[in-house]
């Protein structure tokens, strides 16, 4: 009886998207409904209030909006430009050294800004048109751009890991810790890929980038612009991992020392730049803790209503492979992932995937990894993919379709990397134990 009741709140959700209601009032909705029907009218209700109330004042999600704030004022403070000049300076010399230094930027970007999205847009606005610049085709170079801005929510720290973390009830350091080895290793295979494909494109064109190099001076110069953003991810991520700060106090950290680098250092964040952020990053903070809030009321109605229980012991208790239950959820978040946004995803999945995979003995902090890596799978795959449609915004002219064609490599490579990290766990969780 309670599959088909969890099948109908499914298919009831899933309906309520569909039509276009937002994430959180069809979370909302299914959840009031099904326990006013199921569970004694208004009296049913009562708990709802409470659970909801509890979710958005949880001081771990402090955390949320205040890494949401540190992204706008890096991104609107010109730290991107600087960071990607100096890396193109960097790696000049290197086959495919702009398509490298997009990858490198993005990963060190992904490091203070925790957002996916904030990452690709930061970089984005003048990576393609450098890349552009030296002759790179449109589809190679929009593909870089789309595929690295993904690791800003692997590579912490992370805004759907901190949402995961507190869904499933896990340390959020032990989530950011294990997300640094996946995300280098990712990183370094979308490396090893452009230089394979400027190598190849060199031979058969016969061109190279460029006709100068840059001198030792270049560098060095180079090295003193990476210098303040190098600080800024010790401050965050170093004071977690050292145990100064916890994930909230980092970002408060973090969020202050961004906005002394951009308004003193650099001087490139007015008064009314600034009340803009402070405008967009609100509206995205309420966005999100609004889909929390709703995730949990959603999750109550999972657990009062006895669907998650009894779904993880119907799963647990069939006579099929581990390793085919593992496929069919990978299956379901990938298929999931072409048509929903990462959040919406987690928020709606976690309360019922989670019993699952603790009826299966896995490690909670591990199948966050797997499901990150599903979620940045999701961010390059259409139709919904959030980071082709923000790079298509940077570069109005090149159709959707070719910024797709240049993302399909990364999704493979990303599929290599979910492997490794399912075969291989420690890959993800060795570092983990060195948090508390």
């Amino acid at each position: 009886m309670e599959i088909w009741i969890g099948l109908a709140l499914f298919v009831a959700l899933i309906a309520l998207l569909v039509v276009g209601v937002p994430v959180a009032f069809a979370l909302f909705g299914v959840a009031i409904g099904s326990l006013y029907m199921l569970d004694g009218g208004l009296d049913g209700l009562s708990l709802i209030a409470s659970t909801v109330w509890g979710s958005v004042t949880n001081f771990t999600l402090t955390a949320v909006p205040l890494f949401i704030l540190m992204g706008a004022i890096i991104s609107a403070s010109g730290m991107g430009s600087r960071l990607y000049n100096a890396l193109a300076t960097l790696m000049d010399g290197v086959p495919g050294g702009l398509m490298v230094a997009t990858t490198v930027a993005c990963t060190v970007m992904a490091a203070v800004s925790g957002s996916s999205v904030a990452t690709a847009g930061a970089i984005g606005r003048f990576a393609v048109g450098e890349m552009r610049r030296f002759g790179f085709q449109d589809s190679a170079s929009c593909g870089a751009v789309a595929a690295g801005g993904t690791l800003g929510i692997l590579i912490p720290p992370s805004i759907p890991m901190i949402v995961y973390g507190i869904i499933a009830e896990q340390s959020i350091g032990k989530l950011f810790i294990s997300g640094v080895v996946p995300g280098l290793v990712m990183a370094g295979g979308f490396i090893v890929y452009q230089v394979w494909l400027a190598l190849r494109v060199q031979a058969r064109e016969k061109r190279v980038e460029k006709t100068t190099r840059a001198s030792f001076a270049d560098r060095m110069r180079a090295l003193r612009d990476i210098g303040p953003i190098a600080i800024l991810i010790w401050i965050v991520l170093g004071s977690i991992y050292q145990g100064i700060a916890t994930p909230t106090e980092a970002a408060a950290l973090g969020t202050l020392a961004s906005l002394i680098l951009g308004a003193v250092i650099y001087r490139e964040l007015s008064f009314a730049k600034f009340i803009v952020i402070l405008k967009e990053s609100a509206r995205g903070s309420v966005m999100v803790l609004m889909i929390i809030a709703a995730a949990m009321a959603f999750g109550y109605v999972m657990t009062t209503t006895q669907v998650a229980p009894v779904l993880s012991r119907t799963v647990a208790s069939l006579h099929v492979s581990p390793w085919m239950v593992f496929l069919a959820i990978n299956l379901l978040l990938l298929f999931l992932g072409c048509f929903m946004e990462t959040l919406s995803i987690i928020v709606i999945t976690t309360p019922i995937l989670v019993p699952i995979v603790a009826a299966f003995g896995w490690d909670l902090v591990w199948f966050g990894i797997i499901m990150t890596i599903n979620m940045e799978m999701a961010l390059i795959t259409p139709p919904v993919g959030l980071n082709l449609f923000v790079v298509q915004g940077v570069v109005r002219d090149v159709p959707l379709s070719r910024i797709i064609a240049g993302t399909m490599p990364y999704v493979l490579i990303m599929a290599v990397v979910l492997a490794l990290v399912a075969i291989f766990p420690p890959l993800a969780t060795g570092l983990a134990g060195s948090i508390r």
